[in-house]
């Protein structure tokens, strides 16, 4: 009763445009595991509501952006992921190939390896006796924004999705991959981690995706949270997204006003963050 109670609410809140406001009312727990891909390890963090006895919960696969980890910018998902336990859904972020923890070489990363891993993870949980998997959604920031379309749109197993600026269609990359084809791979910089190579594999992957066909593909409740002030992925994007979910049967945006592509984590005010995860687990208790 008290799941069905939280849930109500968590959906009357989303229909009148309101943020998730009810008592969180779960302890939880949280590991760090590594789970086998057979040609790789992927580092990843669960974190699992306490229950009572044969209870189980709804759960979110979480995927991060380029050059980041699976605690993502700021450590957001390690406060996001918290609290949506608290709120009862269980989590599972974790680490591309190449990124974080992962004693993998990034060079191998593609974007199917990317969706690849998240599906590994889905199949993780399925040993996980608190967890319900034919209730598991998937979530990701920026460019796991956009491999989080792409799971949803080419697995079934998940039956809702989120986004958090999420990135759509691909940028033109032809110099970038002359370059790889050139030398092996294209060496992408960032401010605030060491560079990153791009193999030709990586580059042939993403310039080989439909992107609105991709998301005419997803059949599954799709939120897309969009700051506006955000010029990485810009506001059109969340709008163009939007449009392309033609057979979601709800795609709703949630705009965060004055909000910036890292929802402000690193101005030293929060309450982006903390609007955006309360929507983000309104979003699941209702679609879960």
């Amino acid at each position: 009763m008290k799941k069905v109670l939280v849930a109500l609410l968590a959906l009357a809140i989303l229909s009148s445009g309101a943020v998730f406001a009810s008592e969180y009312v779960y302890d939880y727990t949280e590991e760090d595991i590594m789970i086998d891909a057979g040609d790789h390890q992927i580092p990843a963090t669960i974190t699992v509501p306490v229950g009572t006895d044969g209870e189980t919960f709804p759960a979110v696969v979480m995927l991060h952006g380029n050059g980041s980890t699976r605690h993502e910018a700021g450590n957001a998902y390690d406060y996001t992921a918290p609290e949506m336990a608290k709120a009862g859904i269980a989590t599972i972020r974790y680490d591309y190939i190449g990124n974080g923890d992962s004693s993998e070489d990034y060079i191998d990363f593609t974007y199917d390896k990317g969706i690849e891993d998240a599906v590994t993870c889905y199949e993780y949980l399925e040993n996980v006796s608190a967890v319900d998997t034919e209730r598991v959604g998937i979530m990701g920031w920026s460019q796991g924004g956009r491999l989080t379309l792409l799971t949803a749109s080419r697995n079934d197993v998940f039956k809702s999705a989120l986004t958090w600026a999420g990135a759509f269609e691909q940028k033109d990359e032809k110099d970038e991959y002359e370059i790889a084809l050139q030398n092996g791979y294209y060496e992408v910089t960032y401010d605030w981690r060491e560079p990153l190579k791009q193999s030709p594999a990586y580059y042939e992957c993403a310039m080989g995706i439909d992107y609105h066909e991709e998301a005419a593909n997803v059949k599954v409740p799709y939120m897309i949270i969009q700051g506006t002030e955000d010029t990485s992925v810009v506001p059109e994007t969340a709008i163009e997204i939007q449009k392309a979910l033609v057979n979601s049967p709800k795609a709703p945006i949630y705009w965060v006003e004055d909000c910036d592509h890292t929802f402000n984590v690193f101005s030293g005010d929060t309450s982006a963050l903390e609007e955006t995860t309360a929507a983000t687990v309104s979003w699941f208790l209702a679609t879960l």
